[in-house]
């Protein structure tokens, strides 16, 4: 830069560094000002818990495996014993209220029956249910007797189609509200059924030889032959 040359030239020097620092000094206190908040900003935004997730211990990560486990555990096993029919199906019972009538339960002397219980078609179908009824109970028996006791020809090749077929004939003599309990019975029957079939045979080893009955099947056994019997009889108080 060239120097000012005379005394005029060097005043209006001085004086426009002087109003260049003044304008200067002004910015710079309106922008510290911005600056500051500006930090502070930051500093908050950086120190929010929300923007943080803290660590899963290695034992907290183990202790919610275990309890999904047991809750998947806890499902299958509820759904398993529905669906086994290893007992009487029955309400619960409450203290000072007795025992409480599940939604599709129907006391039998309070079914109204609208079809012609005396037309040929209702009498074959609850001979049917009585013969197989009392099939059940001879087999019963027969376990008493022996628990080796061959079984198999209870098995027959249309069995829980002629039950299905003289179970609806009951469910059609009722009406709406009542064959709801004469349906419920109907599935339990079918159920017991196939369950115990599957356990009539005798077992047999992976070289094809005949094993005994052991007592789990054994106990298998009697049991869905007895919970046959009760919804059978059940079923038959439908009909007058």
């Amino acid at each position: 830069l060239d120097r000012p040359k005379t005394v005029e030239e060097a005043k209006r020097c001085r004086a426009a560094a002087m109003a260049y620092s003044i304008t200067s000094g002004r910015r710079a206190g309106r922008a510290s000002p911005l600056a500051v908040l500006l930090i502070a900003g930051m500093a908050a935004v950086l120190s929010a818990p929300w923007l943080f997730v803290t660590p899963v211990s290695e034992g907290h990560k183990d202790a919610v495996a275990a309890s999904r486990r047991s809750l998947l555990l806890s499902g299958v096993a509820a759904g398993t014993a529905a669906a086994s029919g290893a007992g009487p199906a029955s309400a619960a019972s409450f203290p000072g209220l007795g025992e409480q009538k599940g939604p599709f339960e129907v006391d039998p002397k309070e079914a109204v029956v609208v079809g012609d219980a005396a037309d040929k078609a209702s009498i074959d179908a609850k001979k049917t249910v009585q013969a197989l009824q009392d099939e059940a109970v001879a087999a019963l028996d027969s376990l008493q007797k022996d628990a080796q006791a061959d079984l198999v020809p209870m098995i027959k090749p249309l069995g829980i189609s002629d039950l299905r077929r003289a179970t609806n004939t009951i469910n059609n003599l009722m009406d709406d509200s009542s064959a709801a309990g004469t349906q419920r019975l109907q599935r339990l029957m079918i159920q017991t059924k196939y369950q115990m079939e599957e356990d009539l045979p005798m077992p047999i080893s992976k070289k094809g030889v005949v094993q005994p009955r052991g007592e789990k099947r054994l106990a298998r056994i009697e049991e869905a032959l007895k919970n046959y019997v009760i919804y059978s009889k059940q079923l038959l108080e439908f009909i007058p």
